[in-house]
C-alpha cells in the first residue's frame, strides 16, 4: 500500500472515530447484576476478545452505541436498529468473561442472546480493525525516516 493511500485511510478511520466519539449519546448507568447465563453466551467469543484486547464492552439500552475498551483505545460502532433494546457490560480478564445486566431475565433471554452473537464478532472485528490503525499509525509516526512531511 503506498504511503498516500495509507494516509487517506488512516484519516478516514480516525476521522469514523472521532465522529462516533462525538455522536455518542451520553449512556445510561452502567449495568451492575452479575448474569452468569450472559457470560455463558459470551463465552464461544472468549479468544476473539482476549485476541483483540479487548477489556469491556458497554451496551447501554439506549440503542445508540456499543463502547469497546482495549488496550490500545476506545472503538465505538452503532447498536444495530434491528436488535431489540439490551443492555449489558461485558468484562474480559484473566478470570475469564462476566457479563453484568439489571435488566436480563429468563423471558428475555433469546433477545440477549441474539444480541451477543450480533454484536461481540462486531466488536472483535472493529476493535482488531481499529487497532492495525493504531499500529500502523505507531510505526509510520515514530521518526523511522518515512514520510515525517506536513499533512
Amino acid at each position: 500500500m503506498t504511503h498516500t493511500v495509507q494516509s487517506v485511510v488512516r484519516f478516514a478511520l480516525v476521522f469514523v472515530l472521532a465522529s462516533l466519539t462525538g455522536a455518542c449519546a451520553a449512556p445510561g448507568p452502567v449495568p451492575a447484576t452479575v448474569q452468569p447465563e450472559l457470560a455463558r453466551f459470551a463465552a464461544p467469543y472468549a479468544s476473539g476478545l482476549q485476541g483483540a484486547g479487548i477489556s469491556s464492552v458497554m451496551v447501554y439500552g439506549n440503542g445508540a452505541r456499543v463502547r469497546v475498551a482495549s488496550a490500545m483505545g476506545e472503538v465505538y460502532f452503532r447498536y444495530p436498529s434491528s436488535l431489540p433494546s439490551t443492555a449489558f457490560a461485558l468484562y474480559y480478564g484473566q478470570g475469564g468473561v462476566e457479563v453484568d445486566s439489571d435488566t436480563f431475565n429468563a423471558g428475555n433471554a433469546a433477545q440477549y442472546e441474539t444480541a451477543m452473537k450480533t454484536l461481540l464478532p462486531e466488536a472483535i472485528r472493529w476493535t482488531t480493525e481499529a487497532n492495525k490503525v493504531r499500529a500502523q499509525q505507531a510505526l509510520g509516526e515514530g521518526g523511522g525516516g518515512r514520510g515525517g512531511g506536513g499533512r
